[in-house]
Order: structure tokens, then sequence, then C-alpha cells
């Protein structure tokens, strides 16, 4: 038995000794949570960290939440104002889309007529935005003045330009029809005029043959008196002869 406790006794000490080294060397080999932050910082590398350094990481990555969601508040605030911009001018580019097509009801070249809606205007640029401005004002016109045509109008939209188009084919038809009867009373007329012409030949050439006949039957009429007035003065020389002579008066 005193063997036995002498050996329980041993160990005890023996483990009151280990525990005693391991105390003393947890002590002097304690961890630094509670120290303060270093001078300088503490290396990125570094596995331990103090309860003050996990504080200040706290604050840290607390304000870089307060302003990251300040920044996320601010751009929610942008991305709206930006998505009600987009909607805005997505309508303002239908609205111009459905002008190009139909024309504008809310300016119309001939009042009298509801289809005659301008289509097309100049561009003009937002000072603020620096992008086309698509706003109209309250009677429902765009700033930009409407484009004109070459007859020095308003375009329309391209359906009333179709029609348009259409109508002048069916006017350029019917005229095309006027153009093939006009034309083949111009050669009827033609023809008349050739007619007309050789006629005019022919009386022309029955004029000069009377004018030829005319001017010998006058000249011989011409003669004849000539030859009348040179007997009658001869007979007068004749008869002043005999009278000088004293002969017989005739």
């Amino acid at each position: 038995m005193t063997a036995i406790g002498k050996l329980m006794a041993f160990l005890l000490l023996a483990v009151g000794l280990a525990m005693m080294t391991w105390a003393l060397s947890a002590y002097a080999q304690r961890p630094a949570w509670f120290d303060p932050i270093p001078e300088g910082g503490v290396d990125k590398n570094a596995r331990t960290a103090t309860f003050a350094q996990l504080k200040a990481e706290i604050d840290a990555l607390n304000r870089s939440a307060e302003v990251a969601t300040s920044v996320w508040g601010t751009s929610l605030k942008e991305l709206e104002a930006s998505e009600s911009l987009r909607a805005g001018r997505l309508k303002g580019y239908a609205d111009r889309y459905q002008w190009a097509r139909k024309g504008n009801p809310r300016d119309l070249i001939d009042p009298a007529n509801p289809r005659s809606g301008k289509g097309f205007y100049a561009p003009t640029i937002d000072p603020a935005l620096k992008l086309y401005d698509l706003s109209a004002d309250a009677t429902g016109k765009p700033k930009g003045a409407p484009l004109l045509g070459s007859d020095e109008l308003p375009l329309p939209g391209i359906d009333m330009l179709t029609d348009s188009v259409s109508n002048d084919l069916k006017e350029m038809l019917e005229l095309t029809a006027q153009i093939t009867e006009q034309r083949r009373k111009f050669d009827e007329l033609s023809a008349d005029v050739v007619a007309t012409e050789d006629r005019l030949v022919a009386v022309n050439t029955i004029r000069d043959s009377v004018q030829a006949e005319l001017f010998f039957l006058s000249t011989f009429t011409s003669n004849e008196y000539e030859t009348r007035e040179t007997v009658a003065r001869r007979k007068q020389q004749l008869q002043k002869r005999l009278r000088a002579l004293g002969g017989a008066r005739f």
C-alpha cells in the first residue's frame, strides 16, 4: 500500500507539474485578443486578430455599407429617372413612327383633309440631354420644322404619299389615253393638211396658168390699141398733108 501511495503521489506531482507548466506557457503565450491596434497597422497576412482590430474592421464595413446603401439609393433614383425618360422617348419614337406612316393628326397640311397630317420633321437637339428632342407642345406639334418636298409643301405620311402616287398613276394613265387620242386626231389633221397642200398646189398651178393667159391677152390688147393709135396718128398726118396740098378731105 505504501508503494502504491507513493506511486500515486508521484503521479499526482507529475500531473501537477505538467498542469503548472501548461498554465505558465499559456499565460506567457496567451492570444493578444484584448491588445490595442498596433501602430502602423496589421499585416494582412496575419492570422490572429484582436477585438480592437475586429471592431475597427466592423466599423469600416458599416461605413462601407452606409456608403453603398446611399449609392444604391441614388443609383435607384437615377435608374428610375432613366427608365421614365426611356419610356417617354419610346413613346416619342412610336409617335414619330406613326406620323411617318399616317401623318400627324394634330398638324394637318389641309384642314379640310384629316388624312393630310405632316409626316416628317427636322430633328432638334435637347441641350440638356444632348439627345433628339421628341417633345411636343400643347397642340401636338413638335419643335422641329416640317420637312418640305419638291413642291415646297410639307411632306405627308407614307400612306398619304402612296395614295398620291396611286392617284398620280391613275391620272397618268388617263393622260396617256388622252395623248393617244390626240395623236390620232393629229394624224387625221396631218392627212387633211397634206391633202389641202396638194389642192393648194393644184390651185396655184391653175392660177399661174390663168395669170399667164391673162397677161398674154392684156399684152395683145395693148398692142392692138397702140396699133390703132398709130394708124389714127398716121391718118391725121396724111389729112394734114392733103390739106396742105389742097386735096379733098376724107
